[in-house]
C-alpha cells in the first residue's frame, strides 16, 4: 500500500492508541483529532486520504458527526470508515446516511481495519474501491441521469440496455446491486431477476426493480423473486438514496443475526478454552490464579485509560487466555525449579505461537491475539517470539506485559519467594523503557495507586501493604493474593 495520510477522530485515548497500534504496520501517516465542533475544520497541513472516524455511544453524537462529514465539502471525496462499540441499527443507519465506505465494529478492528482500508485504496492503485451497481435500463437518458446522480453518491455504475446484456455482465463480473426497469426489450427487468433469483451464484445480490406502471401482477412477481424493493417512476433521487441505502442496511442487520449465533458458539468454545487454562495452572501450584489476575489488572488499566465496558470485558478475556500457549509446553521445561537451559528456553519461547495458534480458531476473539502473540515482546526489541520494538508492540500486549511482570514479581515461585508490592514498584520502574512501555508503566502506577485506595477504603486491613488482585470484573471471588 502506497504512504498515505489517515486522520483518526476520536476523544477516546486508549480508542487512538489502540487504532494507531493496528494502523503501524502500513506506514501511513497518522494525524489526530479527538473533538469534533460544529465548523469541523481539518487540522491546518493535514490532507487526508482517509478518515476512521470513532464512534461514542450516544446517538447524538453518532448523527451529529455523521451529518457534519456529509455536509463538509472537503470530505465528500475522501473516503470514511465509522466505528464504534456495537454494530447496531442506528450507527448503520447514519452510517449509509453518510456515505461511508464502511461501518466496522471496533471490537473486530483488528481483523477488518486493514482489510478494508487496502480495499479503499488497493494494494498499489490510488483510486478507491466502490460499490458497483448495474443500472439495467432501455432508455438512454434514464440510464445517464442515474449514472449521474449515483456516482455523485460515491456508486460505482454500470449500465446495460436490457435484459441480456446485463446477464453477460453479471455472468463476467457480479455487481453489488442491481437497479432494473420492467419493460425493456429481447428481456425484461422481471424475466432477469427471475433467472438471477434461480441461480444460487447471484441470488443474494439485491435487486431493485423500477417501472412506470405500479401494477399488482408486477408486484406480485416482484415478491416472487425476492426483489430487494419496487420503486415507481418517477421517482425523487433522494428517495431511491434512502431505498439503497435501507437495503445495504439490511444487509448488514442480516451480518449481525449471524454473528449473533456465532457468539453462542464462542461462548462455548471460550469456556473450553477456560477450562485448559484451569488445566494449564493445576499443572503447577506456583503459577495457579495467575492468568485470573493478570485478567484483573490489564482489565483495570483498559478501564482507567477511558475504555469501555465492552473493551473491559474483552480486556478479561485477553488476559485470562494470555498464557494459553503454555499448554504445549514439556513439564520437565514448564515446572524446572531452576534455570532454563539454551534449548529449553527456546522451547518455552514457543507458547505465543502456539497461543495464537489455538486463538486463531475462533475468529471473533481475533482481537485478542496480539496478547496472546506479543506480550513477551520487549520495548527494546530484545523481546520474543517477533522480536519487535518499541510501539510496533500492540498496546494491549504492552499492558500486558507489565500486568504480566507485577503479578510474576509478587508471586512465589518454584525457585523464589515473591517480592512486596513496593519492591515489584520498584523494579518495574527501572525496567521502563527498556523491557516495559513508558506510557503503559505511568498507566500502571496511576491505576495501582487508585485501585489501592479503594480496597483500603472499603476498609480491608490486609491491603495496607499494597494491592491485593481481587477480580472485581469476575464472579470469581476466592483467588487468594499472593
Amino acid at each position: 500500500m502506497k504512504k498515505i495520510n489517515i486522520l483518526i477522530i476520536c476523544d477516546n485515548f486508549f480508542h487512538r492508541e489502540t487504532i494507531k497500534s493496528i494502523l503501524a504496520p502500513t506506514k501511513a501517516n497518522l494525524f489526530e483529532m479527538s473533538t469534533v465542533d460544529d465548523s469541523f475544520l481539518i487540522p491546518e497541513g493535514v490532507n487526508p486520504d482517509l478518515i476512521i472516524a470513532i464512534l461514542k455511544e450516544s446517538p447524538l453524537y453518532q448523527f451529529r458527526i455523521c451529518s457534519l462529514l456529509k455536509e463538509n465539502s472537503l470530505c465528500m471525496n475522501i473516503p470514511v470508515i465509522l466505528m464504534g462499540s456495537a454494530e447496531t441499527e442506528r450507527n448503520i443507519r447514519n452510517g449509509n446516511a453518510a456515505g461511508v465506505f464502511a461501518y466496522i465494529d471496533i471490537k473486530e478492528a483488528m481483523l477488518k481495519l486493514i482489510p478494508a482500508i487496502e480495499k479503499i485504496f488497493g494494494a498499489y492503485s490510488e483510486q478507491p474501491a466502490e460499490i458497483r451497481i448495474l443500472v439495467v435500463d432501455d432508455s438512454s437518458s434514464m440510464r445517464l441521469l442515474l449514472e449521474d446522480e449515483l456516482s455523485r453518491e460515491g456508486y460505482r455504475i454500470i449500465t446495460a440496455e436490457d435484459g441480456e446484456q446485463a446477464l453477460a455482465i453479471i455472468r463476467n463480473n457480479p455487481p453489488d446491486l442491481i437497479l432494473s426497469d420492467v419493460y425493456m426489450p429481447k428481456m425484461s427487468g422481471l424475466e432477469l431477476c427471475e433467472i438471477l433469483h434461480r441461480d444460487p451464484l447471484y441470488s443474494e445480490i439485491p435487486f431493485v426493480v423500477m417501472s412506470s406502471e405500479n401494477d399488482a401482477g408486477n408486484m406480485r412477481r416482484v415478491m416472487r423473486c425476492d426483489a430487494a424493493a419496487f420503486i415507481v417512476k418517477p421517482f425523487n433521487i433522494e428517495q431511491l438514496m434512502l431505498t439503497l441505502n435501507k437495503i445495504v442496511s439490511y444487509r448488514f442487520l442480516l451480518l449481525r443475526k449471524e454473528k449473533e449465533r456465532l457468539a453462542g458458539e464462542q461462548k462455548l468454545m471460550i469456556a473450553g478454552i477456560s477450562s485448559l487454562v484451569k488445566a494449564l495452572e493445576a499443572r503447577d501450584q506456583y503459577t495457579c490464579g495467575h492468568s485470573e489476575r493478570v485478567a484483573f489488572i490489564l482489565a483495570g488499566l483498559v478501564e482507567y485509560s477511558g475504555g469501555t465496558t465492552s473493551d473491559v470485558e474483552r480486556a478479561l478475556i485477553a488476559g485470562r487466555l494470555h498464557d494459553i500457549g503454555k499448554i504445549g509446553i514439556r513439564d520437565n521445561v514448564l515446572l524446572k525449579p531452576g534455570r532454563l537451559s539454551f534449548d529449553e528456553f527456546e522451547h518455552i519461547q514457543q507458547h505465543p505461537f502456539i497461543g495464537a495458534t489455538i486463538i486463531k480458531t475462533i475468529p471473533s476473539i481475533a482481537d485478542v491475539l496480539p496478547v496472546v502473540i506479543s506480550h513477551h515482546e520487549r520495548m527494546d526489541g530484545n523481546g520474543y517470539p517477533q522480536g519487535l520494538k518499541g510501539l510496533a508492540i500492540p498496546l494491549w500486549a504492552r499492558m500486558t506485559a507489565v500486568a504480566d511482570t507485577y503479578d510474576a514479581l509478587t508471586s512465589d515461585r518454584s525457585y523464589r519467594k515473591g517480592v512486596s508490592h513496593l519492591k515489584a514498584l520498584d523494579i518495574i520502574k527501572n525496567a521502563s523503557a527498556t523491557q516495559l512501555c513508558p506510557d503503559c508503566v505511568r498507566l500502571f502506577f496511576d491505576w495501582s495507586s487508585q485501585e489501592t485506595d479503594r480496597q483500603c477504603r472499603a476498609g480491608d486491613p490486609s491491603l495496607l501493604g499494597g494491592l491485593t488482585l481481587i477480580p472485581r470484573y469476575s464472579q470469581n471471588r476466592g483467588i487468594p493474593a499472593r
